[in-house]
């Protein structure tokens, strides 16, 4: 009770201090803080939607892992664009399907449009395909 003593002998020496019954609740304040912290939350949400379906994309692109291939076949920039020409021509899904599936590269499959590359091409899918 010792410890009341010293804030109440305070409050009676002060004669202008609010006492208790003078304290008006703010709930426009109380409002502010609410919309404050909903308008964090909401940017807090809508950042980690774009983050993961970022990731989502980035780890699920068929396209990506077709780079990664490319990379890990150490492939020139005019290999990689005769690949993905390729890849586009035949409207593959999955354009890593060429790098698994030889008739994708085949003469009859590529049309007159591939002739001046058959060269470039046959070179191209024996080094993948590791055809001597």
């Amino acid at each position: 009770m010792t410890h009341l003593l010293g804030p109440l002998v305070l409050a009676q020496s002060n004669p202008h201090a609010p006492k208790p019954g003078d304290w008006l609740f703010g709930w426009d304040r109380v409002g502010l803080v609410a919309v404050g912290a909903l308008v964090i939350i909401s940017v807090a949400w809508i950042i980690m939607r774009l983050v993961a379906r970022r990731e989502r994309r980035v780890s699920h692109s068929p396209w990506c892992l077709f780079k990664e291939l490319c990379m890990a076949h150490e492939l020139s920039l005019r290999e990689r664009q005769l690949l993905t020409r390729l890849a586009q021509q035949h409207r593959l899904e999955q354009p890593t399907a060429l790098f698994v599936e030889p008739t994708w590269w085949e003469p009859q499959r590529l049309g007159p449009a591939w002739s001046k590359c058959h060269s470039e091409l046959d070179r191209l899918r024996k080094r993948l395909f590791a055809i001597r």
